[in-house]
């Protein structure tokens, strides 16, 4: 109401002062342009407006209004007096640039699409525009995925701003201009009551309710907020003015720029104990995020050194004491601004830029770091973002629901929250499936991927590698089920709730091989006899003592398990192969080595196997498997290992299927 009555005053004073017409329009723009230098830009529009009215072909009252008006965001303006200097060809760059901004942030994207290219030609170093340059295109990828997002706007919100969501505990703390403030500007740069802290109630459908102020004790005159926990050292992160002890501190421009303050929880108050070393009188450093470990601080600011208006950095506290700023570098930074970081509890970085192109104003964009690097970015696309300004970003620990601020059409106030719920989330399930006795690569296997409620919502074979890969939404635990001829099923249990996107989780998974219908055992290997196959379903190496062929008892017990075995599966035959070691004549061994085979069909023989069922053969020291030949000096160990009877269950026939134990499984 004073700043109203001001205006009719002035146009009052300057009305009896029409003689001297000029010094009047002087004056105004004088104290317009007052205005605009101590960040009054709603005071500055009115005047500019007036004096405009005044002088219609003053070119330098159209750019400041635009510029002003630019500033509080009413992209609507802005585009109205930039066209008027672009009509008067009197504009220049930047104003191109922006006016381009304001058509994309007013929806008209086919227009700024050609502006954008006309202010390319005369700036192409620009990094703004190589992302911009086909924003048609661009604005229907980022519409593409409208469907993995569920947001809403809350109830709380007020005519004034709502913004910078924190979680803390089971709360939400947020800051605000209107929630029991009485009507009536304070803060000059948009004629809103400063921001306060303030809690809200999170109900299970997200939205909230019962705001109450929080930590009254960090409440200042002006602005307050926003913060981050460290509860597990019941730390706050506080961003505020430049405001301590009851005094304000200005920079050599006369501006009170921001700081990041730390607080403690003490006696169930918080209070304030120290401040970021790392603040400046000269620039702002604010929006901080502490990450999970409590270690790594990420902020904004507008510091001398970077890439351009504000850039996003991190510190480190190591030792007692908090690291050099570290700049994020420019692939997240840009000739822009990047404002409110958040990293989530899953190592992901989140935050608000006006640089990287976009739907319009400022969007949010997410980072995977790619090994502890944010190399790369992603817009989060429609309807978390819009035309108009989207930021502050918080999710809860599962990192699938949170909320952000915007100010786009159809909200309460100036800026409100919105809950949202991330629908999708992108994670990869991939795996290998082999066979559990032999290790090898399974194809074919059909593998089915179930959700929680029991739905089979992924199919598919494993290639000839073996392996599969599924993408899927991260959270739920989903169960991979696998199945193959000749196998039986298996499954694995896979957790998704931790990955970031794009992660993968890996599963290898064993089948273990079914039993024949008729419980026969299943082969282990093949070879051949005489032109036909012969499946070998089991052997045992039985040892004789130097020049002997006596069965011992060791050798005794190894036959005696495969003749219950013989005696179980009539089908199956006895092979029993003897080898001896180099030492003796070659016509000795050779006789020695028959005397042995023959020694074990004998024996077996003699405990009721039909010997039309068996076959056994000597083979002297014609296969040795050292080199330890006629002549060749060996130790002991080494002719041992020549000296040996094999004797092999077989069954003839094709080979049918892989060995294979029951009940027996590996993860």
């Amino acid at each position: 109401m004073a700043r109203v009555f001001y205006i009719f005053l002035l146009g009052m004073l300057l009305s009896f002062i029409s003689p001297v017409q000029g010094y009047g329009q002087k004056l105004t723009t004088k104290l317009a342009d007052k205005s605009f230098d101590e960040f009054a830009f709603v005071e500055a529009i009115e005047l500019y407006e007036y004096a405009y009215k005044k002088d219609t072909t003053d070119n330098y009252l159209i750019q400041r209004l635009a510029e002003s008006n630019r500033n509080i965001g009413n992209t609507e303006q802005v585009e109205k007096w930039l066209k008027k200097l672009i009509d008067r060809k009197v504009e220049k760059p930047d104003d191109i640039f922006n006016y381009s901004q304001a058509l994309k942030s007013n929806g008209k994207y086919l227009q700024a699409e050609i502006w954008l290219k006309e202010y390319s030609e005369l700036r192409p170093e620009d990094g703004r525009v190589n992302i911009q340059v086909s924003i048609l295109e661009y604005i229907q990828f980022l519409m593409r995925d409208s469907a993995n997002y569920q947001i809403r706007n809350v109830a709380l919100n007020t005519i004034g701003s709502d913004m910078g969501p924190a979680f803390y505990k089971d709360q939400l703390v947020f800051s605000s201009t209107s929630i029991g403030t009485k009507s009536g500007a304070n803060y000059k740069w948009n004629e809103l009551p400063y921001l306060h802290l303030y809690s809200a109630k999170i109900n299970p459908d997200g939205d909230l309710s019962s705001p109450v102020p929080f930590a009254p004790k960090l409440k200042t005159a002006y602005h307050d907020g926003p913060v981050s926990f460290d509860e597990k050292k019941g730390i706050i992160y506080l961003t505020r003015n430049n405001f301590v002890k009851g005094k304000v501190s200005k920079s050599r421009e006369d501006v009170v720029n921001l700081k990041v303050f730390l607080g403690k929880l003490e006696k169930g108050e918080w209070t304030l104990t120290g401040s970021f070393p790392f603040n400046s009188n000269e620039y702002s450093v604010g929006h901080p995020s502490i990450d999970g470990t409590g270690t790594i601080l990420y902020f904004a600011s507008d510091m001398p050194g970077g890439y351009g208006k504000s850039d996003l950095y991190f510190s480190v506290f190591s030792n007692g004491q908090w690291s050099k700023p570290f700049n994020l570098g420019p692939k997240i930074n840009t000739e822009g601004n990047e404002f409110f970081p958040f990293i989530s509890s899953d190592g992901v970085l989140y935050f608000s830029s006006d640089g990287h192109g976009g739907l319009g104003g400022l969007d949010i964009y997410f980072s995977v770091p790619e090994r502890g690097v944010f190399s790369s970015i992603q817009n989060m696309g429609y309807p978390v973002n819009s035309s108009k300004d989207d930021f502050g970003l918080a999710l809860d620990s599962t990192g699938i629901k949170g909320y952000f601020s915007s100010n786009r059409s159809g909200g309460k106030g100036n800026d409100d929250l919105y809950f949202l719920k991330i629908l999708h989330v992108p994670v990869i399930i991939r795996g290998t499936i082999k066979d559990r006795d032999s290790r090898d690569v399974l194809s074919d296997a059909a593998v089915n991927v179930v959700d929680e409620n029991g739905k089979i919502i992924k199919s598919s074979t494993t290639r000839a590698d073996g392996q599969f890969e599924f993408e899927v939404n991260k959270g739920p635990q989903y169960i991979v089920k696998v199945s193959k001829e000749f196998y039986i099923e298996n499954e694995k249990t896979v957790i998704t709730s931790t990955l970031r996107p794009n992660d993968e989780a890996f599963a290898e998974i064993f089948l273990e091989q079914k039993v024949e219908e008729n419980n026969a055992p299943a082969p282990k290997s093949m070879e051949e006899e005489n032109g036909v196959a012969l499946q070998v379903v089991e052997l045992e190496y039985i040892n004789y003592a130097l020049d002997q062929t006596e069965i011992k008892p060791e050798a005794a017990k190894a036959l005696d398990k495969l003749i219950a075995l013989m005696k179980e599966f009539p089908d199956l035959e006895i092979r029993v192969e003897s080898h001896t070691d180099s030492r003796g004549s070659d016509e000795y061994n050779m006789l020695l080595s028959k005397r042995r085979a023959r020694a074990a069909f004998d024996y077996l023989v003699t405990k009721g196997i039909d010997p039309n069922r068996m076959l056994y053969q000597g083979y002297g020291e014609t296969r040795l498997l050292n080199k330890c030949a006629n002549g060749v000096e060996c130790t002991e160990e080494q002719h041992e290992v020549n000296r040996r009877s094999i004797v092999k269950v077989v069954r003839k026939g094709e080979y049918q299927e892989k060995r294979g134990q029951k009940s027996i499984y590996y993860f």
